[in-house]
């Protein structure tokens, strides 16, 4: 009887080890399972959270974006007819040579917009970053930040005409006072308008934006600023071997350049 009574103790003794191995096993695999599954959790947040930035910073563009990544310049008089050509200009806010085109055609281009007669959109590059002194560094690129945020409160055009007309000499650039508060003040932009205008320019709410205009000038393979498209054709403002003037500045004279591109 005492052989048989020891063989039962070691059975339930085999056993109690075998039940507890196989607890121990079973935690081992829960906390496995758990870990894994923590590891795809968090995979799986990063995923999404990086997605949703990745979606706003690319889909936030200023109010009047064209779906060619430039800033629409709207009628404020006669709304365009359904095949009125449309302009494309590419410009550095840097580009001396941009600055004569503006000051030549801005008038033209925006009372050939008001008489319905054209539609247009700027597209900004910002390849002059590289001459900009230090302390005023990037600053085609901010000026083209500042000029979208001035777009998000109704002040495009009045802000894209302060910034050529307050240019600095080439590689001198734009300080942040002048983008900020000087060229806002020369805009019209006050009150709420300015906290908001400022607010974007320093949060940098348009660089996604803004770096899709640029990239739209290669992708177009536009080699320089300022040049004027009209539906994917070149306009050419003056012969190079000549140096004949081809468009003079003034209303006819440049409908009459887009009616001569029509037949090339």
């Amino acid at each position: 009887m005492a052989n048989n009574s020891n063989l039962s103790k070691r059975a339930a003794l085999r056993q109690q080890q075998e039940l507890e191995e196989r607890q121990q096993r079973n935690r081992r695999m829960l906390v496995m399972g758990l870990s894994a599954l923590t590891v795809v959790l968090v995979a799986v947040v990063t995923i999404v959270v990086v997605s949703v930035w990745k979606k706003q910073s690319d889909t936030t563009a200023p109010p009047n974006a064209t779906a060619g990544h430039g800033i629409q310049l709207h009628s404020k008089g006669t709304q365009p007819a359904a095949d009125a050509p449309h302009v494309v200009i590419y410009e550095d806010y840097q580009c001396p040579a941009c600055k004569v085109r503006e000051h030549e055609f801005g008038d033209v281009v925006t009372q050939l917009i008001d008489e319905g007669r054209i539609t247009a959109e700027i597209r900004t590059a910002y390849f002059l970053d590289d001459v900009n002194r230090q302390d005023n560094f990037k600053s085609s690129s901010r000026a083209a930040l500042a000029a979208a945020a001035a777009d998000s409160v109704g002040k495009y055009r009045e802000y894209h005409k302060v910034i050529f007309d307050n240019q600095p000499q080439e590689g001198r650039g734009f300080t942040d006072e002048q983008l900020r508060v000087d060229f806002a003040a020369q805009a019209g932009i006050t009150g709420e308008d300015l906290t908001a205008f400022q607010k974007a320019y320093d949060e940098k709410t348009y660089q996604a934006f803004a770096e899709r205009s640029y990239r739209a000038m290669t992708d177009n393979k536009i080699t320089g600023t300022p040049t004027f498209t009209v539906d994917g054709k070149t306009l050419v403002f003056i012969d190079e071997k000549t140096k004949q003037v081809l468009i003079e500045p003034n209303a006819e004279s440049f409908m009459a350049a887009i009616e001569r591109l029509k037949t090339t």
